[in-house]
């Protein structure tokens, strides 16, 4: 429980009372509303030029313009949304409470569901069952003592986590999303939801028994950092590699042992980011890592690559902070919002879009405030 209160309060996401509650958002779709521009938003990306951004209430918004004016989508559910990504301008993916993946196919201006928690319950079951078998051959074949005890019991508690999932149904969020192309994903989240398509989301499989995440630790964020190299990371530390497009996976030593909320990497370099201020640099797709030094005791929850060996997060508490390492280390910190801030993204014009507790926040290439407005739902 203290788990899960920690993780609800770090994002600003609020744990429902019963999980019939939860079901009822899954049916109704999002509402048209001004104020949402205003409310909370947990992650903006790029759709080739428009900009979309997800947030409670499945609240979907896109933009045309740099961020200055914003339409709202057409989404099937009112469930939070905590990410999104677009592969292409055109196809893109969200996910959210109650394991709700949704797709769109027209740049983020209308949504399908592919996947919720009324689905993932049996998906898991079946998976955990596979993998108890798996594990009974390992056993006749002679695998190490002490490293099949430690997978049959992680397998045994995947198995109760099912379980549980078919018996109260919705009740996991998913955390983060990304596609390497229009066919080829992964969604992870709590508890160490692992979840992969290989068809566009037209059929999504539980991939979680081949993480070295025994203790069923929150998976927070995954982003390549290279050709066919994955991180992903978590609570207590946990730093995860793939060299194979996500087919086998290992443990990285950061030698920090505090949750990390954000991943983010591009052409072999890798940023990682978390609590109190803690960001660390990878110049070789995580074979090397830099701790920086904190600046805040904010915890740092989104990022974006600005250039060569820079980056910019932002935080709890409306925290934004640039770290440049291309020459002597130089940080920059300071206020984007005054209130906590999820994500954040380049536009065009180097203008920086913001999202948090108080919406979208638009800043200018001097870092001066400008404006945002409400367009009205998509046409």
């Amino acid at each position: 429980m203290m788990r899960w209160l920690l993780f609800s309060l770090l994002w600003g996401l609020s744990v429902a009372t019963s999980a019939a509650g939860l079901t009822d958002l899954l049916d109704l779709p999002a509402e048209p509303d001004e104020r949402s521009l205003r409310s909370l938003l947990l992650d903006v990306t790029a759709a080739g030029d428009r900009l979309v951004a997800v947030g409670e209430y499945g609240t979907v918004l896109y933009s045309d313009d740099g961020g200055k004016g914003w339409r709202q989508a057409h989404v099937p559910v009112q469930v939070t949304l905590t990410s999104v990504h677009f592969p292409t301008p055109e196809k893109g993916w969200a996910v959210g409470h109650d394991a709700v993946i949704l797709h769109s196919a027209d740049g983020g201006e209308t949504w399908s569901r592919q996947l919720d928690g009324r689905d993932t319950g049996d998906k898991l079951l079946a998976s955990a069952e596979a993998w108890n078998t798996e594990l009974e051959s390992a056993s006749a074949d002679g695998m190490d003592p002490d490293e099949l005890m430690v997978l049959q019991d992680a397998a045994m508690m995947a198995m109760d986590e099912a379980l549980r999932e078919q018996e109260i149904g919705p009740n996991r969020p998913f955390l983060d999303v990304w596609f390497a192309d229009e066919q080829h994903g992964f969604a992870v989240g709590a508890f160490n939801y692992f979840f992969v398509t290989r068809d566009g989301g037209v059929t999504w499989e539980d991939g979680s028994s081949r993480l070295p995440n025994p203790e069923f630790l929150h998976l927070y964020s995954i982003s390549p950092v290279a050709d066919n190299t994955l991180l992903v990371v978590g609570e207590f530390g946990l730093v995860m590699r793939s060299r194979d497009a996500g087919v086998s996976w290992e443990l990285l030593d950061l030698g920090y042992e505090g949750s990390l909320f954000s991943v983010n990497g591009d052409n072999g370099s890798a940023w990682i980011a978390g609590l109190r201020g803690n960001v660390f640099f990878s110049p070789d797709a995580g074979d090397s890592w830099q701790h920086v030094k904190p600046q805040t005791e904010a915890s740092l929850l989104g990022s974006v690559i600005t250039g060569d060996r820079r980056a910019r997060f932002v935080g709890l508490g409306g925290t934004l902070m640039t770290v440049d390492l291309s020459g002597d280390p130089a940080i920059g910190l300071g206020k984007g919002s005054p209130l906590t801030l999820a994500a954040l993204i380049e536009n065009n014009d180097n203008d920086m879009v913001l999202v948090g507790e108080a919406g979208i926040t638009r800043l200018d290439d001097s870092g001066d405030r400008a404006s945002a407005h409400y367009l009205g739902g998509g046409q």
